[in-house]
């Protein structure tokens, strides 16, 4: 079997479809949705997180942020609480129940320290606004360290492998996604945190963290998952 850029995927596509993209693609970006009522406050908050690589989705309603919640998932809930005759502590409530692995933060510009020991209760960390942006993103940056996260890309199996060069080494990509890379490395003992992977013919050249690893089934070869760093 001829190996290179043109290798068709199990689902009839071809490697450089899902290969040959900007770098910032190989990561999978965390997934905020932002719940505020006050338009220039909304889209401040959402163009700052946005600047950082977040996916950040805006609501400026209490009813469009539940059919939001309904429709996806997301790493992140940030939440303003009165919301023109709306309380957002209910969608909270809702969270917890309907997305337990999501983090959420509570913003509120009264002063209510009732609200703080509410948030506390679901969980939720508690700011008070007007917030500055350090404050906010390092918040967010806390936030999201806690996030359990599921993988929601979908994977394109390789059909035979793709030969590469990974950690100096000859390897096969066995299948590929927008978050990262299935790799296996014959003869390959202590794999680093992290390495490099090159593709011969396309110059293409990607460092990417190891996110798992174990023994292929026939034991002569390490399999791993492998992606491009996350940086805030």
């Amino acid at each position: 079997m001829k190996y290179g850029p043109g290798m068709p995927l199990a689902d009839g596509g071809f490697w450089h479809d899902v290969l040959v993209l900007p770098a910032g693609l190989m990561k999978l970006p965390y997934r905020l949705l932002v719940l505020e009522d006050e338009p220039n406050i909304l889209s401040g908050v959402v163009e700052m997180l946005r600047g950082v690589d977040f996916q950040v989705t805006g609501a400026s309603s209490y009813d469009t942020a539940k059919r939001l919640l309904g429709m996806s998932s997301y790493d992140l809930f940030i939440t303003d609480v009165r919301l023109r005759g709306f309380n957002g502590l209910h969608l909270v409530r809702q969270c917890i129940t309907d997305h337990p692995d999501m983090s959420i933060i509570i913003m509120t510009g009264y002063d209510e320290s009732l609200m703080e020991i509410e948030a506390g209760r679901y969980g939720a960390t508690f700011i008070r606004k007007p917030v500055t942006p350090a404050v906010l993103l390092d918040t967010v940056a806390r936030c999201l360290e806690k996030v359990r996260r599921q993988r929601r890309w979908m994977r394109k199996r390789v059909i035979g492998g793709f030969r590469v060069t990974a950690n100096g080494r000859p390897a096969a990509v066995m299948d590929v996604s927008y978050g990262g890379l299935r790799l296996e490395i014959p003869d390959a003992e202590n794999l680093p945190s992290s390495f490099d992977v090159e593709v011969a013919g396309i110059g293409l050249h990607l460092a990417v963290d190891t996110v798992w690893s174990k023994p292929s089934r026939d034991g002569a070869a390490v399999e791993c998952g492998a992606a491009k760093p996350f940086r805030r």
